[in-house]
């Protein structure tokens, strides 16, 4: 074979490569690449969680990261005995001998301390972390949705600490799909986007999340007068926002006299709505105690977690005085909203009961 039938081969393969080029470009793709592309997605879903039985796919957890939260831990520990301790004496005893000396040995023992502390602290918060999302991990199996209270259980969790637990791992991206509504009275997790949306679709707004949200509903309905409307938006946000800051706090006292504001709030916005000629009686409560309430409510559930000082202590405690007297104004101010129609009510019984005596109808005669 001469080199005239190798430059043939070459180009009656040129054209073949061509015509084929150009009967693939007559093919759309984009349905073969789409669903190419939810064949890879749904095998990486399954890859993930291969070798892991009875996991949830839709939970990114690690058995390491609690050991590796106890490392931090051991090595804040070992920082504190070891180095920081000794130092703290050492530079106590070089105060009588070197003062300079002293003060600088004892300041680079309180940093070592304060490193060492820091290591323990977030290690500790590292490691029940990880242990209660591994243990949710179990318990949410293969279910896109899930009822908190009923999670709780099954995990062995009180349902605050995995209300916070949720919170941190859907921020932290360890629930890629997750959404937590916990602003009504059945509070669920969602795992997916697919059963959040389908949540949100097939259900009211208003039912999905509970009597404040219908109450919020109701505020912006035509039939309400501007006034009404105004007050009952601004009451239920912060209702909510109260409830919100409830679930994230400890205290079961405190946690139980939130709640109580919220649900007394939610009350006496279902009267207004009844009753709208009387909405100016709440404006006060509405723009300014339960506002304050909220912002109070948050400040509580930061500092709750985070300080163990006098002042923190004192705070808290003014905080939880503070809740009660809310609580007992609300209680007074629904009293007064019914006081008016209470008065109508007697009224009109009076004169019913007149009227059956005048027509010789009452038991009476």
């Amino acid at each position: 074979m001469d080199e005239k039938d190798f430059d043939n081969i070459r180009r009656a393969g040129t054209d073949a490569a061509r015509q084929v080029g150009e009967a693939f470009s007559q093919i759309d793709l984009s349905g073969v690449s789409k669903s190419i592309e939810k064949a890879v997605r749904d095998v990486g879903r399954q890859l993930s969680t291969f070798g892991r039985p009875e996991l949830s796919p839709y939970v990114i957890s690690d058995p390491e990261d609690a050991n590796r939260a106890r490392w931090r831990m051991w090595v804040g520990f070992a920082l504190l005995v070891f180095l920081a301790l000794p130092l703290l004496v050492v530079g106590l005893g070089l105060l009588f001998l070197g003062p300079p000396s002293g003060i600088v040995t004892m300041a680079l023992g309180a940093v070592v301390a304060i490193l060492g502390a820091r290591l323990v602290g977030r290690g500790s918060h590292e490691k029940n972390f990880a242990q209660t999302l591994r243990r949710v991990d179990k318990a949410v199996g293969d279910r896109q949705s899930v009822s908190v209270p009923e999670l709780a259980g099954e995990a062995g969790v009180a349902v605050p600490e995995l209300v916070s637990v949720l919170d941190e791992a859907i921020s932290r991206g360890l629930i890629p799909e997750g959404h937590l509504d916990v602003a009504g009275a059945k509070k669920t997790l969602y795992l997916t986007d697919e059963a959040w949306n389908a949540a949100r679709v097939t259900r009211p707004a208003a039912a999905a999340a509970g009597p404040t949200a219908a109450a919020d509903a109701d505020a912006g309905s035509s039939t309400l007068p501007g006034e009404a409307r105004e007050v009952l938006a601004a009451a239920t946000q912060s209702a909510k926002q109260i409830s919100d800051c409830a679930s994230k706090i400890r205290e079961a006292e405190v946690r139980a006299t939130l709640e109580r504001i919220a649900s007394k709030s939610e009350d006496i916005c279902a009267y207004v709505m009844h009753h709208p000629e009387i909405a100016s009686q709440l404006r006060r409560a509405a723009t300014y105690y339960l506002p304050t309430t909220a912002k109070l409510a948050a400040s509580y559930a930061e500092l709750e977690g985070h300080a163990n000082g006098p002042e923190a202590v004192r705070t808290l405690s003014d905080l939880r005085s503070s809740f009660a007297q809310v609580d007992e104004a609300l209680s007074k101010l629904s009293d007064e909203l019914v006081l008016d129609q209470s008065i109508d009510v007697h009224s009109d019984i009076e004169v019913l009961r007149t009227m059956l005596e005048q027509d010789g109808l009452s038991s009476r005669d």
